[in-house]
C-alpha cells in the first residue's frame, strides 16, 4: 500500500474538547485519527490541511507528535512531528488550543485533505473522505467561555418562549406581509375562471405579462390579456395613489381594479393579489381559486428595501441568484446588493481582465497562489471542481440577465467592487497577470492595472487574518483598474438596456498598519500638501474613488467607513469631507460603544442604509443550538430579531449584547445621540454573507423566514409598538404584534413556501415541550404549524407520557429536526 492508499484510508474526528480552558476565553479541540491501513503510518512527507472558522492556534499548546498552524485566512495546517506513528488499527489524538471559542458544528474543520511529496515538488492530494464532527453534549461544548448569559435552547425554554403565542382567527391578522397601510375585508369572493380577462395599461405590459405567467406556472390557469380599456374582470391601471410604488387594490365578487402611482406600485398591487390566494390553492391543484374580496391602500414607507447577497466567499449559482430575487420581488423588496469581489473570490466576468476569474474564481491546494487562490471555508484542494463553492462565476450573459430579471421585477441591482480591503482575490489575479506580462518582456503593460507595491514592507492582518488584502491605494494603476471594472460593469448595464445607479465600493475593514512602509506613499505624501501621514491615505482613496464614480453619474457606497474619520485617539466621527460627496453609506455597526452610529451618520448629513449587525445579519445562526449553523459573533438572529429592528430609533431594538447581556438604556444610551435628521434614513438591508452556506439549500434556509421580518419592517417602519417611550409597555405591545405577524408566517406565509417559485428549502421552528404532571404540552414559535409525533400521526393536544416521545413540525414538504422528549420529562433535543 502507497502512502497515497494509507492517508485515504484515514478516518478522523474533530471534537470540541471545551470552552472552558483557563482563565481568558479560547477553546480546546482535537483531531482522533485512526489508522485503517495494514502498516503503520509515520511523518513520510505529508501534511493534512483543512479550514475552519478563523481563530488563532495559540502557540505551544499541541498536544501529541504534531504541531498546528494558521497560514493565513481560515487556512490550517497540520504537519506531523519525527516522533509521529499510528500503528494499524489503532488512533491517536491529537489537541491544541485556539482564541476566542466554538460553540456549533458549523465551526469544526472543513474540506480536509492531505498533501504529500510536497519536498519534491509534485504535490499529491488524498482527500479525507471518513471524516466525522462529534456532537456537542456538555455546557462547557456550547457555553461561550463564562460570561455567556445565552440560555443553551431546548424543548423546554422553546415551550415557556411560545407560551406568549396564541392562535388567531384569520380575520384577525394581516391578509399578506408586507402588512398593508389600510385594508377591509369585505364579504364574498372573487371565482377565478379561464374566461378572466386582463385590461391593461400600455406602460404595465410587463406587469401583466408577470400576473399572467404566475398564474400559468402555479395554478396552470390561463389568461387573456387585452391592452387598454375595456370590460375584463381585471383591470391593471395606472392613476393617482399617496406616493410613489403606491397602490390600491380592490378584490369585488365581479371585478378586480388595481391601481398603481407608477409601474412599480402596480406591481407590488399584483403581488398583494397573489398573496391573497388561499394556501388551499396551491396544496390542491385544480380546485377553484377564489380571492376573498378587499380593499388595500398601500405605500412602502422606505424607498429603499434591500437584501445583501453574497457570492464571493462562496458561489452560488444565477439561476440561485433569479430565484433569490423572485422571491424578493413577491414580499416587495427592491434593492438586491450583489456582493461580488472580496478576498477569497472574484465572481464577475471582467472582459479586459480574464485573470480576475481565471485565477480569482478559482480556490485550490496551493502555497504560492499564483494560478488560484487557497481553499477557503472548506472548498476543498481541486480548484476545477465545479462541485466547489469555491469555484465559479458569472458570465457577462449571465450578469445581464441577472440584471434584466431583477429590472422586470422593479429590483435595482447594486454591484459591490471591494476596494481598498477586502481585494486579495483581485491583487493575486492581477499579480499573476503581470507575471505573466512580464515573462514576455511587455513590462508597461504588466504594471498598467498591478495592484501591488512589491517594495511595501508594511506589516498589518485584517480581521480574517490576510496580512496582504489591501491594494496600494499610491499607485495609478490601482485607479486605471478600478474604472476599467467599473467601465466594462456600466457596458453590462448598457447592453442589458437597464440603468446603473450606484457602485457599492465596500470600503470597509482596512487593518492599521497598510501602506507605513511603503516608499511610493512615502513619496506621495512628501508630494502632496494635503497628506500629513498614511493616516491621511483613506480619505485620499476615496476622494479619488468617488470622482470616478460620480464622473460616471454614480453613487458612491460602501460600507459606514467610508463616512467616518479616524481621529488621533483612535475614535471615528462622521467624516466632514464627503457629507455633500455623494456617499451612501451602509451601517451595520451597532455594538460596542457604536449603537448609535448610524444615529450619529445621519445627523451628520449622510443619507444612509440602516444593515444593523444585531437584527439584519441572516448568516447569523437562528439560536446557540450547536446543530444550527452559521455565525455568532454578532449574536443570533431569528425572524422575530429582523421584525423587531426600529431603523428611526435603533437604540430601542439594540437590547442585548452577542453574549446575551440586556443593556440598560438609562446607563448604556444616556450618552448616545438620538436621530434628528430621520428625513436621512434611506431604509434597511439584510445582509446574507456567505462563509458558512454551501449551496442554494442552505441559502434558502439561512433567509427564510427571516426575509419576511425584513420585508415587513422594510415596508412599513414606523410600527405603533416603537413609538411607545416606556420599556416595559413597548415590550408588551410588542408581544401581541409579533404574535399577530407569527400567526401570519404559521397559518399562510411558511406553507405558502412549499409551493412559491417551485418551492424554497426554509427553515421549520422545532417545537417545544414540556412534561407535566405526567401529560406531554407541545407548541410552536409559528402558531399554524402542525407538530406531529414520530409515527406520523398529528399531536392535537396533551398526551399522556408512556414513554419516550418524538415530536417534529411539518409543513406539506419540509419538517423541523426531531425533538426527543425523555420520559419522565428529562428533556432533550
Amino acid at each position: 500500500m502507497n502512502l497515497g492508499q494509507q492517508l485515504a484510508n484515514l478516518s478522523i474526528q474533530w471534537q470540541l474538547v471545551s470552552n472552558q480552558i483557563g482563565e481568558e476565553s479560547g477553546y480546546r479541540s482535537q483531531f482522533i485519527i485512526t489508522n485503517n491501513s495494514s502498516t503503520a503510518l509515520t511523518d513520510s512527507g505529508w501534511s493534512l490541511y483543512y479550514n475552519q472558522t478563523n481563530r488563532k492556534v495559540r502557540p505551544g499548546t499541541t498536544q501529541g507528535p504534531a504541531e498546528v498552524e494558521l497560514l493565513k485566512g481560515d487556512f490550517y495546517r497540520l504537519r506531523p512531528s519525527s516522533e509521529f506513528s499510528i500503528p494499524a488499527g489503532e488512533s491517536l489524538k491529537i489537541s491544541w488550543d485556539l482564541s476566542d471559542w466554538a460553540i456549533k458544528e458549523s465551526d469544526a474543520p472543513l474540506g480536509l485533505y492531505f498533501a504529500y511529496d510536497e519536498a519534491e515538488g509534485d504535490t499529491k492530494i488524498a482527500k479525507v473522505s471518513k471524516y466525522e464532527v462529534l456532537p456537542f453534549t456538555e455546557a462547557e461544548q456550547i457555553n461561550r467561555f463564562t460570561s455567556d448569559k445565552t440560555p443553551i435552547p431546548s424543548a423546554g425554554n422553546r415551550f415557556e418562549q411560545n407560551k406568549r403565542l396564541s392562535l388567531l382567527a384569520e380575520e384577525d391578522i394581516a391578509p399578506i406581509v408586507p402588512r398593508p397601510q389600510s385594508f377591509q375585508r369585505k364579504p364574498g369572493v372573487f371565482a377565478w375562471s379561464d374566461e378572466v380577462i386582463v385590461n391593461y395599461n400600455k406602460a404595465l405590459e410587463k406587469e401583466a405579462n408577470y400576473l399572467s405567467d404566475y398564474l400559468q406556472s402555479h395554478f396552470n390557469k390561463k389568461i387573456k390579456l387585452e391592452e387598454g380599456a375595456g370590460s375584463g374582470q381585471v383591470q391593471l391601471t395606472l392613476g393617482a395613489t399617496p406616493q410613489a410604488e403606491g397602490y390600491r387594490l380592490v378584490v369585488n365578487p365581479e371585478r378586480i381594479d388595481i391601481v398603481g402611482q407608477d409601474p412599480a406600485g402596480a406591481f407590488y398591487g399584483v403581488q398583494s393579489l397573489l398573496g391573497l390566494i388561499p394556501i388551499a390553492s396551491y396544496e390542491e391543484k385544480g380546485t377553484a381559486l377564489e380571492i376573498p374580496a378587499i380593499a388595500i391602500e398601500d405605500a412602502p414607507g422606505f424607498t429603499y428595501r434591500g437584501l445583501h447577497l453574497d457570492l464571493a466567499r462562496n458561489f452560488n449559482s444565477p439561476a440561485t441568484v433569479k430565484k433569490v430575487i423572485e422571491l424578493m420581488a413577491f414580499y416587495k423588496l427592491n434593492k438586491l446588493h450583489l456582493h461580488l469581489t472580496d478576498d477569497e473570490g472574484w465572481r464577475l466576468a471582467i472582459e479586459e481582465l480574464p485573470e480576475l476569474t481565471e485565477v480569482g474564481a478559482r480556490r485550490g491546494h496551493t502555497i504560492t497562489e499564483e494560478a488560484f487562490l487557497q481553499p477557503a471555508y472548506g472548498s476543498g484542494p481541486d480548484p476545477d471542481d465545479s462541485n466547489s463553492h469555491g469555484n465559479g462565476f458569472i458570465t457577462r450573459e449571465e450578469f445581464k440577465d441577472i440584471i434584466r430579471w431583477a429590472h422586470d421585477r422593479h429590483i435595482e441591482v447594486i454591484p459591490e467592487l471591494n476596494v481598498p480591503g477586502h481585494a486579495r482575490a483581485a491583487i493575486k489575479s492581477m499579480e499573476a497577470r503581470y507575471r505573466r506580462l512580464m515573462e514576455a518582456g511587455e513590462k508597461e503593460a504588466a504594471e498598467q492595472y498591478l495592484l501591488t507595491d512589491f517594495e511595501d514592507q508594511s506589516k498589518y492582518e485584517s480581521v480574517q487574518f490576510y496580512p496582504d488584502n489591501v491594494v496600494c491605494v499610491c499607485k495609478e494603476s490601482v485607479y486605471q483598474f478600478y474604472e476599467t471594472i467599473v467601465d466594462d460593469v456600466i457596458e453590462m448595464f448598457a447592453e442589458a438596456e437597464v440603468p446603473l445607479k450606484t457602485i457599492h465600493t465596500g470600503g470597509d475593514e482596512v487593518p492599521s498598519g497598510v501602506w507605513t512602509d511603503s516608499p511610493i506613499c512615502q513619496e506621495l505624501i512628501a508630494q502632496d500638501a494635503t497628506l500629513t501621514s498614511p493616516a491621511d491615505l483613506s480619505t485620499y482613496f476615496m476622494g479619488r474613488i468617488n470622482k470616478i464614480l460620480s464622473e460616471r453619474g454614480l453613487i458612491t457606497a460602501g460600507w459606514e467607513e467610508i463616512a467616518m474619520q479616524k481621529q488621533a485617539d483612535g475614535s471615528y466621527v462622521a467624516h466632514p469631507d464627503f457629507v455633500d460627496a455623494n456617499f451612501l453609506p451602509y451601517v451595520w455597526q451597532n455594538l460596542w460603544g457604536n449603537q448609535d452610529l448610524g444615529h450619529r451618520l445621519a445627523n451628520a448629513g449622510y443619507p444612509i442604509v440602516i444593515c444593523n449587525v444585531t437584527n439584519l445579519y441572516f448568516d447569523l445562526a437562528y439560536n446557540k443550538d450547536p446543530e444550527e449553523p452559521g455565525f455568532y459573533w454578532g449574536g443570533f438572529i431569528d425572524t422575530r430579531k429582523a421584525y423587531e429592528i426600529l431603523p428611526y430609533d435603533v437604540l430601542k431594538s439594540t437590547t442585548h449584547d452577542p453574549l446575551g447581556n440586556p443593556f440598560d438604556p438609562d446607563v448604556d444610551y444616556k450618552d448616545m445621540a438620538p436621530l434628528k435628521a430621520p428625513q436621512n434614513i434611506r431604509g434597511i438591508q439584510g445582509e446574507l454573507w456567505s462563509e458558512t452556506i454551501k449551496g442554494a439549500s442552505m441559502l434558502e434556509y439561512y433567509i427564510l423566514p427571516k426575509l419576511m421580518g425584513l420585508a415587513e419592517r422594510a415596508w412599513s417602519p414606523r410600527p405603533d409598538w416603537g413609538n411607545i417611550e416606556d420599556q416595559e409597555q413597548r415590550a408588551v405591545a410588542l408581544d401581541q404584534a409579533w404574535n399577530e405577524f407569527a400567526n401570519v408566517l404559521g397559518q399562510k406565509e411558511l406553507k405558502r413556501l412549499d409551493y412559491l417559485f417551485g418551492g424554497f428549502d426554509f427553515r421549520v421552528p422545532l417545537p417545544g415541550a414540556v412534561v407535566e404532571e405526567g401529560q406531554l404540552k407541545a407548541n410552536i414559535a409559528f402558531p399554524g404549524l402542525d407538530l406531529f409525533l414520530a409515527d406520523g400521526s398529528p399531536y392535537e393536544g396533551p398526551i399522556d407520557m408512556t414513554g419516550d416521545v418524538q415530536l417534529e413540525a411539518r409543513t406539506a414538504k419540509r419538517k423541523s429536526r426531531v425533538v426527543t422528549i425523555k420520559k419522565p420529562g428529562n428533556i432533550l433535543d
